[in-house]
């Protein structure tokens, strides 16, 4: 819990990027806290690199472009904060291209009946939360029907790859679900990928995760591109 109250301070900039952290004792003060346990949440943070601990000296917080990529929690704040805010989104689309392209064609080989119920049931209830306007259901259960293509395609080593990204996925898709428009075009094109899968059709699957992951970067660049947003 103090390393999440500790982070939340460094994302809203109450401790600033390249500056110090406050001392040990301030910290367990603010937090009602011991020492030890501020010391411990510092040390539970140092895998994701947004600080900087020093044997002696003052933690430091360092720059955004030195943070872990794969922690969702950060994603947005490093990419806004650097010269290209899409940058970070654009290569997670890339790493998406690399392995959901082969993950939907094996799944089209290799789904069972359960499989393709399960798929079913999550696009009826990315369809149910997007028609109540349910951004947080429609997040979950689009996440779901990825999770369960992986299921479907039955290789370990290929969900081996892609779950450093999962947290990042949930951290984008909780922003992009926020938009009507991302929400209703995500729906249209996961029933294509259901419609493929269903079929058995490895060429068809691989042409609709394609066009969803294409029609998914066309809309970054429009609802959530800062110069877009500002040229509207």
């Amino acid at each position: 819990m103090v390393a999440e109250q500790l982070l939340d301070l460094v994302l809203d900039g109450t401790f600033p990027i390249g500056g110090p952290l406050p001392s040990e004792s301030e910290l367990a003060a603010r937090f009602g806290v011991s020492r030890l346990t501020v010391r411990e949440a510092i040390r539970s943070l140092v895998p994701t690199r947004v600080l900087d601990v020093q044997q002696g000296r003052s933690t430091l917080v360092n720059p955004t472009s030195m943070w872990s990529p794969l922690d969702g929690r950060l994603l947005l704040a490093r990419s806004r904060a650097g010269s290209d805010p899409l940058l970070l989104p654009r290569r997670l689309m890339e790493a998406r291209r690399a392995v959901e392209v082969a993950i939907v064609e094996l799944a089209a080989v290799r789904r069972q009946e359960h499989h393709i119920e399960r798929l079913r049931t999550l696009h009826q209830k990315m369809l149910d939360g997007h028609a109540r306007g349910d951004v947080t259901a429609s997040a979950e259960a689009d996440l779901a029907f990825h999770a369960a293509l992986f299921d479907a395609a039955d290789n370990v080593f290929l969900d081996a790859l892609f779950e450093p990204l999962t947290s990042v996925l949930r951290a984008m898709r909780e922003e992009t679900s926020a938009v009507p428009d991302f929400r209703s075009h995500a729906i249209d094109r996961h029933a294509a990928i259901l419609q493929a899968v269903e079929a058995g059709d490895p060429v068809q699957a691989r042409a609709a995760m394609e066009a969803h992951l294409q029609q998914t970067e066309e809309d970054f660049e429009r609802y959530l591109n800062p110069a877009e947003l500002g040229a509207r």
